[in-house]
């Protein structure tokens, strides 16, 4: 008689394994307001470790024809004139880039964009990459951020 392969349990193999809780910074989103502007929820500025009086962002995107496929933000210094200053947006905060937004052909008027926000490094650049995650019509009766 052939010899068989047996596996044993032990009491260990008999727990329920529990998911393993990804961390929220993992699956932060952020979106695009109806007027333009790139919203930072709490959760993102703790995230981006931005102080909202001070912090300036750089912004930029992969060269596209049309349209975006994702947002690049890298802190920047103060003194930094390419950079974005962070602007009170309702009751939260955003990135005023409603003109930049329209000439990439990008509908915020009508269209929900959201982000998951990641980090990312590019030739010794670090900051975070915000991957277009859905784009869905707005509703109508929604209220918006500002």
């Amino acid at each position: 008689m052939k010899k068989k392969a047996i596996r044993f349990f032990s009491p260990n193999d008999n727990v329920e394994e529990k998911k393993k809780e990804t961390k929220s910074k993992d699956l932060l989103t952020t979106s695009i307001s109806k007027k333009g502007k790139l919203l930072l929820s709490p959760a993102v500025l703790d995230l981006l470790a931005a102080d909202p009086a001070t912090s300036r962002f750089r912004v930029g995107t992969e060269e596209r024809k049309r349209g975006v496929g994702s947002f690049f933000l890298v802190k920047a210094a103060n003194d930094d004139a390419e950079a974005f200053a962070i602007a009170k947006s309702g009751r939260g905060h955003g990135i005023p880039l409603g003109p930049i937004l329209h000439k990439m052909g990008i509908d915020y008027a009508t269209l929900d964009y959201t982000f998951e926000i990641k980090p990312f490094e590019y030739e010794e650049v670090s900051g975070y990459e915000l991957l277009l995650k859905e784009k869905t019509p707005r509703d109508g009766s929604a209220s918006d951020d500002e």
